[in-house]
């Protein structure tokens, strides 16, 4: 099973993304090959984002879902702590939060976002082609 991040979710749902078109190529090729997953976290992002519960439903209804559990929690706060300590760059809780989820749980991880990896040494990441 892969969890996919919210940032090739918004990119394939968007076809002005300039990522739509690598992403909805991964997410067709993929889907064929493998289960995927999608987090509640990205339930939220895309809800954040102005979408309704029922477009997000449709849009979501063949990935399986990935509640947040104290595990992943956890390990995203030690893992955020860490990242901003002395750091310029903002970062974001919801990217370490979809992480740890993808680390505790032993799954691929499809992301654009290649920020902030060296936490993540035990998450197998892919990104679109």
């Amino acid at each position: 099973m892969i969890l996919v991040d919210t940032s090739v979710i918004v990119a394939w749902l968007d076809p002005e993304h300039d990522q739509h078109k690598k992403c909805w190529r991964t997410i067709h090729d993929l889907s064929g090959e493998e289960d995927l997953a999608v987090s509640a976290l990205s339930f939220a992002e895309l809800a954040a984002g102005g979408r309704t519960r029922e477009a997000i439903e449709e849009d979501l209804r063949g990935f399986h879902r990935i509640e947040l559990d104290f595990d992943a929690a956890w390990r995203a706060g030690h893992a955020f702590r860490r990242a901003r300590r002395g750091k310029a760059e903002t970062a974001v809780l919801p990217d370490f939060l979809i992480r740890a989820q993808a680390a505790t749980l032993s799954l691929r991880h499809l992301t654009n976002d290649r920020r902030r990896m060296a936490e993540w040494t035990d998450v197998d990441f892919v990104f679109p082609d």
